[in-house]
């Protein structure tokens, strides 16, 4: 069964006098679990949106160096940051989904209707054609450059240049922010494309402006079009903060001076707005469980239960926040994060079986209850659970890193870029 621990002494470890230390030693504690739960997911993912969740996973993980959020290459990517080895790992997990694409269509993959979750994949292959031979690199450029065209030229896009989650109607889903925005803005980072990168954080703030709820400050899962979900689905709110998370980085990241100093405003905007999705979110947080309920602000059982994939991705963005911008920590709950995440670390990840459980069944949100993890397989377990999971221990881990750094010396090689005012 899954490892119990209780509720004191998650909440004991909380208000322990050293933070550091606390951080470090339950770190390096749940590695083992961690490789585990990355087992497990590589088992479980199949749909568009786990692989993009998956490539996240593979770069923050296993090549941080090509992630957004590297301490050490800037955008493009250059061999001025030192040799562009092709991260083979990357490369592996994209090829057997590449094989099975249909040579024909400009999306990536098939995204079943959605214009968003095949761009997902969209980052892992602009970083496979930069560092790829010749023919290979032209291969996946291609397939960055005719994923750009069809959501640029093919997707519908309001008057305001909010381009739609889905290729035949107008319709807006918290999901998009981290599938598509994140691949416009890399695309316009790699090319030093002003325009397309102030179009990846215009989709932030239309967004924004149509899913965000003025009193509660999250955002609604998916509106307008032939079918709504008008509710506030924590998973949604996740993908909504740590895909306007993976825009601030990529903007951080800039190698140009001129053009990194265009997306301060931008990143300024992006902090709040991560933050308040956060802020607002943490406010629903169960006092025994610790988790947020799969939909916030919700009193019916069958939707408020509590589950770890929202509460996990929510607090990964909210650690790459303050570890970027240290600043922002005031604004953030920490100490209910910090509990959270403990409690995902030591009561809901299986250590034996690397299983995350409660977890909202992915392909039916409104499920009246979630996956228990009894077996680490899909039906049981959550593909994008398991990736956020992860997620979160990398983020809480460059998190520590700063906490380090704000003890020690300011040129620490992962001490954060961004110190303007939040």
């Amino acid at each position: 069964g899954i490892q119990s621990r209780s509720i004191t002494s998650v909440l004991s470890e909380r208000s322990a006098p050293d933070e550091r230390q606390v951080h470090t030693s339950t770190a390096y504690a749940f590695e083992k679990t961690a490789i585990l739960v990355y087992e497990v997911l590589n088992r479980v993912a199949s749909h568009s949106w786990e692989w993009g969740a998956q490539a996240q996973v593979i770069f923050e993980r296993d090549y941080p160096d090509y992630s957004v959020y590297s301490q050490t290459r800037k955008l493009p990517l250059s061999s001025e940051d030192g040799p562009l080895k092709p991260p083979t790992g990357l490369i592996n997990f994209l090829e057997p989904i590449l094989a099975k694409r249909d040579p024909k269509t400009k999306p990536i993959v098939d995204g079943d209707g959605a214009s968003g979750d095949p761009a997902s994949l969209g980052v892992p292959v602009i970083v496979a054609a930069a560092t790829s031979n010749k023919e290979r690199a032209k291969y996946f450029q291609k397939l960055a450059d005719d994923q750009l065209d069809w959501l640029m030229h093919h997707v519908p896009t309001n008057e305001n240049g909010a381009i739609s989650q889905r290729n035949k109607e107008l319709q807006y889903w918290s999901d998009y922010m981290y599938m598509a925005p994140p691949f416009l803005a890399f695309y316009g980072a790699q090319t030093s494309n002003a325009t397309l990168l102030e179009i990846a954080y215009n989709q932030a703030k239309q967004y924004r402006t149509i899913l965000r709820n003025g009193k509660i400050k999250v955002w609604e899962h998916i509106k307008d079009g032939s079918f709504e979900d008008r509710n506030f689905w924590s998973t949604g709110n996740g993908w909504a903060a740590a895909g306007m998370m993976r825009l601030y980085s990529t903007f951080l990241n800039l190698r140009d001076p001129k053009l990194r100093e265009l997306t301060e405003l931008w990143r300024q905007d992006l902090a709040k707005w991560v933050a308040e999705i956060v802020k607002g979110a943490y406010a629903y947080q169960d006092k025994e469980t610790l988790l947020l309920p799969n939909y916030l602000a919700n009193t019916d059982p069958a939707h408020n239960y509590p589950e770890c994939s929202g509460t996990a991705l929510i607090a990964a963005a909210a650690y790459r926040l303050v570890s970027l911008r240290p600043t922002s920590a005031k604004r953030l709950p920490l100490d209910a994060i910090n509990a959270a995440r403990v409690a995902i670390f030591t009561k809901y990840t299986n250590p034996k079986t690397g299983a995350v459980a409660p977890v909202v069944d992915p392909l039916n949100w409104n499920a009246p209850k979630p996956f228990n993890g009894e077996k680490p397989i899909v039906g049981y377990v959550s593909p994008e659970g398991q990736a956020f999971t992860i997620l979160l221990f990398e983020a809480w881990k460059a998190y520590v890193s700063t906490l380090n750094c704000n003890a020690n010396s300011s040129d620490h090689p992962h001490c954060p870029s961004d110190t303007s005012a939040s």
